[in-house]
């Protein structure tokens, strides 16, 4: 009887040594999101660019990932994460249901339930993101044609006539 209990006790220890390293990389998952530099570089991947041409990319991306991603940080700082879930949530219902530009941001706006506070600083934040963003776009123009950039699925310059 002994023996089967220390057998047994130690497949349940195996089982746990195996298993926990799994769910650690899962609730990691969740909790790491992909960043804006991550998602750029995933982009420039699939988009089928020559190798030296990728590489310049990738380059641009890494020196303006930190900006990004402390711009990021910063608008994610405002939101509790009640209203994050009530932002994501609030997009998806405006997309499903046809919402876009100035409808689908008031919609998102008003279930994010924002204090006058947060409105300040949310916007100061998302005008910082914006800016490294474009500052990213405007590096990236530099390293890559305007068919390259649509590949990719950044924005160009539209001409004006």
């Amino acid at each position: 009887m002994t023996a089967f209990l220390s057998r047994l006790t130690i497949a349940c220890l195996l089982l746990a040594i195996c298993v926990t390293p799994s769910l650690a990389a899962k609730k990691n998952k969740k909790k790491g999101q992909k960043g804006p530099a991550e998602q750029i570089k995933k982009k420039l991947a699939a988009a089928d660019l020559p190798a030296d041409t990728l590489a310049k990319a990738k380059k641009v991306v890494d020196e303006d990932a930190p900006k990004l991603k402390e711009a990021q940080a910063k608008v994610d700082a405002v939101l509790t994460p009640e209203q994050k879930s009530a932002k994501k949530q609030a997009r998806k219902d405006a997309k499903s249901s046809g919402k876009k530009g100035k409808e689908s941001k008031g919609a998102v706006a008003a279930a994010m339930k924002l204090t006058p506070e947060q409105k300040t600083k949310l916007a100061a934040a998302e005008s910082e993101l914006k800016s490294a963003r474009d500052s990213l776009t405007r590096d990236l123009r530099g390293v890559l044609s305007p068919e390259q950039m649509a590949k990719v699925g950044l924005k160009t310059r539209k001409k004006k006539a």
